[in-house]
């Protein structure tokens, strides 16, 4: 599968537009039509430039996708480290911290265009997949060191699993929410909290 690795990173303004250009028109066909929908021809209609412009910045569709992806999955992992940060046992709990990192996601990828596609294409496309892997590796060292740093554990070493559980959990939760139409939100993360929260034996 190809990878976006090696492409080029605009650097001046009118580039930056165009290539900004390019991914919104992406996550809008990723918003209508699902991953189906979309290939590199109906992004330049939909972008209105010409093939050239398009291939300048993304070899394939699958380099957006990725863009994409990375992006989505930073601005998750945004959340969940400034709940971490923020966490101090005199004044909230690790349930509570979990429940509010849990709504603001939802919220942030509710925001995020096109996010449930790329939910979708993450699970299916194994170059998509490790970005999300390597994202969920990244929250759970930071939950691991935030529990060692409030007392909560001894060592990141003791609860690396527990940790990456709760990553696990928190994201399947987020997918869910988004499949059943943000219809059981509340439901979802209530419960998810609890779950979460005994993973940790908390």
């Amino acid at each position: 599968m190809p990878t976006n690795s090696d492409k080029p990173v605009p650097k001046q303004a009118r580039s930056k537009e165009t290539y900004e250009k390019i991914l919104a028109a992406s996550q809008e066909l990723l918003t209508e039509s699902g991953i189906e929908g979309f290939n590199s021809n109906a992004i330049v209609e939909r972008a209105g430039m010409t093939p050239p412009a398009f291939y300048r910045w993304f070899p394939n569709k699958y380099a957006i996708l990725e863009e994409l992806a990375s992006r989505f999955m930073h601005a998750q992992n945004v959340v969940t480290q400034q709940h971490l940060k923020a966490f101090d046992m005199g004044n909230t709990t690790i349930a509570e911290t979990i429940r509010r990192s849990l709504d603001e996601s939802v919220e942030v990828s509710a925001s995020f265009v096109g996010s449930h596609a790329i939910m979708v294409c993450m699970r299916a496309i194994p170059s998509l997949s490790d970005i999300r892997l390597k994202s969920h590796e990244a929250i759970t060292n930071a939950l691991a060191t935030r529990m060692v740093e409030v007392g909560l554990a001894p060592s990141k070493e003791a609860v690396e699993t527990r940790c990456r559980l709760v990553v696990e959990l928190g994201y399947a939760a987020i997918e869910l929410v988004f499949e059943t139409s943000l219809e059981n939100r509340k439901e979802v993360v209530e419960r998810t909290t609890a779950a979460c929260t005994a993973a940790l034996g908390l």
